[in-house]
């Protein structure tokens, strides 16, 4: 009897260790094609797209988690420590063959189910696009996220429902680089990640920059882009009052655009192209002119002659000692 009572316990004690789970939702943010998701060695989850996310899974507390392209063998192996009963969101992230700070890595962060009450939304950002720096991120104007790095997570937000112009800045200014509207109004008592994705200056293969939000049922949506809810700030634009800057067309442009403005007496005159990191990428013009209606073709080469990468760029044209700045958009 006695014999019979320790395998009892046995199994009854086998049965909670393996009993012991963690739900996670894993979201697949590497720019590379469809993948396999293994859980210690065994195919759990096939065919998981660039871009999509499961459902909550249940996982065994110490698990580890490969990762295959879809129909092939394992390239990677993180091994997890999780907490019972707890969530998690894993976002499979950085770039397969890369080593370094933007190598390929699966980044694990805590996942609410749901936002404190039925008029907010519980929202958590994640900055996953290995070409951008750090980054603010403004709803309707207002700072939401501040100073967010690749691979980092802001913590959860209690976002009042509503719909949203969400503005994404290099970290410290208030130009924006990308804007997107963010429809949440239908969206009280539910939470969801947003992640950024793909590649600021993507090459003729890449993905471009977007936002993503998920949430902790699988769905997916792609924010739509939108107009920026901010005005340049000071460091990106001057009042001028004795020139006109016109928008540059086309826009968004390839494989060149033209640039024109109309200047009210004679004067210098600096027409020059940046990154949305302040570097100088072609020096247009730089002399005297007289008043009148000036323009300038751009052909999307730096001043080596090089052709630039896809994305986003300013144009500063700079009249004796007022400027204007303008975006503008390369595609290629």
């Amino acid at each position: 009897m006695d014999k019979i009572m320790r395998i009892i316990t046995v199994i009854l004690l086998m049965a909670v260790v393996y009993g012991q789970t963690a739900q996670v939702q894993i979201v697949h943010n590497s720019p590379s094609p469809t993948v396999d998701i293994y859980v210690d060695g065994s195919l759990a989850i096939e065919d998981v797209a660039y871009r999509a996310s499961t459902g909550l899974v249940d996982l065994p507390l110490s698990t580890e988690v490969g990762v295959a392209p879809a129909n092939g063998e394992i390239i990677a192996t993180f091994p997890f420590e999780l907490v019972e009963n707890e969530t998690y969101v894993v976002v499979a992230s950085g770039i397969v063959g890369t080593e370094g700070e933007y190598a390929f890595d699966l980044l694990a962060s805590s996942l609410d189910e749901e936002a404190q009450d039925s008029e907010s939304f519980a929202l958590k950002v994640m900055h996953g696009v290995t070409d951008a720096p750090a980054v603010d991120i403004y709803a309707d104007g207002a700072l939401l996220v501040e100073n967010l790095a690749f691979g980092d997570f802001q913590g959860y937000l209690q976002v009042p429902v509503g719909d949203y112009t969400l503005d994404v800045t290099a970290h410290g200014t208030t130009a924006s680089v990308a804007s997107f509207s963010a429809p949440l109004a239908t969206f009280g008592g539910a939470s969801g990640v947003v992640y950024a994705s793909g590649f600021l200056n993507p090459q003729e293969s890449d993905s471009s920059f977007t936002l993503i939000l998920t949430t902790p049922n699988g769905d997916v949506v792609e924010l739509p882009a939108a107009e920026s809810a901010l005005a340049l700030s000071e460091e990106f634009y001057s009042v001028p009052n004795k020139f006109i800057v016109m928008q540059n067309f086309p826009n968004p442009f390839n494989p060149s655009t033209t640039i024109k403005y109309d200047i009210q007496e004679n004067a210098p005159v600096q027409v020059t192209v940046y990154d949305i990191m302040g570097n100088t990428v072609k020096n247009l013009y730089n002399g005297y002119q007289v008043s009148g209606l000036k323009s300038i073709d751009w052909d999307a080469t730096n001043n080596t002659g090089d052709l630039i990468s896809s994305g986003m760029y300013f144009y500063k044209v700079q009249v004796g000692e007022s400027y204007e700045i303008k975006r503008m958009m390369y595609l290629k």
